[in-house]
């Protein structure tokens, strides 16, 4: 007998105890903590990151069903699960969901979502997102590139609130998409960090502060442009002549344009102006080939690099003796 039981006993020590069977898990997703909600236009925009891992730390097998709802506030304090039945469920096939509300303009909604798991139990409720809707702003229109003197100008029509922003979006060559580039407080603006003979594309949105948010309009259509400098620099200032011993004496205002290259002088005496002097880089001439006794008139024009010559000046008048 004694030899039975340790036979027994040797038995159960060359055994390993494999202890009470676990559980099947449930699979049920943790709850969505990052779900944020924007007005854009008519629409609701809901994100959220989908769950990864389950209550029990496994990992989600396979996406599941998206339970979103989107209401107002009901009466009495906040209950998500009460609230929740009563709200509209919106189609989410992903964590991204666009929904109208522009019924709810003027009123504050609520917004929550859960997941199901691949068993259909469902998460807990999502962060709850609370959010008022203001009336819809309207697309600008219109919206137009055009070089102009120092940069590209953008113009656009909107009928908005007057502290309405608008931001404008900038792809410069070689960019893989728009960003922001500034924000502006109307329509038109100018771009002066664009550089001639580069190609853009712009597009712009309007923005209403609302509360702690700011609700946005749909973004305008694209607008492109490679633009070309073809604006004169400024026209000279300050113009004066003086009679000297066999010449007349002209001085004027330097130009302050970055991308001068110099400056024309023309002369009258009976008829039209003549250009008699080619491009000079001082703002000063001397017409050595004016008579003795006549009458003169002059005037000057500023050119840049590119060949644009600006209008003349105001003309002067002098005499050689």
């Amino acid at each position: 007998m004694r030899w039975v039981c340790w036979c027994a006993v040797a038995l159960l020590q060359g055994c390993g105890y494999v202890g009470d069977p676990l559980p099947p898990a449930l699979h049920i997703p943790v709850a969505v903590s990052d779900l944020t909600a924007f007005q854009r236009g008519s629409k609701l925009v809901l994100r959220f990151t989908a769950p990864q891992l389950t209550t029990e730390n496994l990992p989600v097998p396979a996406p599941g069903e998206i339970d979103l709802r989107v209401g107002a506030a009901p009466e009495g304090a906040f209950n998500v699960n009460t609230w929740a039945p009563a709200a509209t469920r919106v189609p989410a096939l992903k964590p991204e969901v666009r929904t109208d509300v522009s019924s709810y303009a003027g009123k504050e909604i609520f917004a929550a979502v859960r997941t199901a798991g691949p068993k259909g139990r469902w998460s807990d409720w999502s962060n709850v997102v609370a959010i008022r809707i203001v009336e819809p702003l309207p697309t600008p229109g219109g919206f137009m590139a055009e070089a102009a003197p120092g940069g590209v100008r953008l113009q656009w029509t909107i009928t908005a609130p007057p502290e309405t922003r608008y931001r404008i979006f900038r792809q410069a060559d070689k960019e893989e998409a728009l960003t922001l580039l500034a924000t502006a407080t109307a329509s038109p603006f100018l771009d002066e960090a664009a550089e001639y003979e580069k190609p853009y594309r712009y597009q712009v949105q309007a923005v209403l502060a609302n509360g702690d948010r700011e609700a946005e309009s749909e973004p305008s259509s694209i607008a492109e442009i490679t633009p070309q400098d073809t604006f004169p620099p400024p026209t000279p200032t300050g113009l004066n002549a003086l009679a000297g011993v066999n010449t007349i004496e002209l001085a004027w205002e330097p130009s302050a344009d970055p991308g001068l290259r110099g400056y024309h002088v023309y002369r009258a005496r009976n008829g039209d102006f003549a250009r008699i002097g080619d491009l000079t880089e001082a703002p000063a001439f001397s017409d050595r080939s004016a008579e003795s006794g006549a009458t003169y008139r002059y005037a000057v024009t500023a050119v840049d690099q590119k060949g644009n010559e600006s209008p003349k000046s105001e003309p002067v008048e002098q005499k050689l003796p």
